[in-house]
């Protein structure tokens, strides 16, 4: 099946959208790899800070890239799910900046990884299905 995503992703021009969510997760590798580390604390809101400037430029272009091939309501959930990380970034941002502490970091790397990849393995994944069947008919 991978094969078939790739070829799908390739006609539809959003295999660049792989390499974003790599970094996506690379900014939560970077998050992870502070909370043992308590003189780098101070680094973790600058961490989500970039993500989330990083995310918004993701979201927009796949927005775009999405409005061009899906019906308008399947876009539109997603945007929902976008809005919906924007605000659990924005929450996270807050909770870091009022209790700097390694549990917390944790808590919300914890919470993010599980966020992104529910977002990626589950309803990106559906939208590759339905780019197969727009590419089949």
């Amino acid at each position: 099946m991978k094969q078939v995503d790739d070829h799908v992703k390739n006609d539809f021009d959003i295999k660049n959208l792989d390499e974003d969510h790599k970094e996506i997760f690379n900014y939560l590798e970077q998050l992870q790899a502070i909370v043992s580390e308590s003189k780098n604390h101070v680094y973790a809101v600058g961490i989500l800070e970039r993500l989330v400037t990083f995310f918004l430029a993701h979201v927009i272009k796949e927005e775009q890239q999405l409005q061009k091939y899906l019906p308008t309501g399947i876009v539109e959930a997603h945007i929902l799910l976008h809005q919906t990380e924007l605000d659990l970034l924005d929450e996270s941002i807050s909770t870091l900046k009022t209790k700097l502490t390694s549990h917390n970091i944790q808590i919300i790397t914890d919470q993010l990884i599980k966020e992104f990849n529910n977002h990626i393995y589950r309803y990106d994944r559906d939208i590759i299905q339905r780019l197969i069947k727009i590419k089949n008919s």
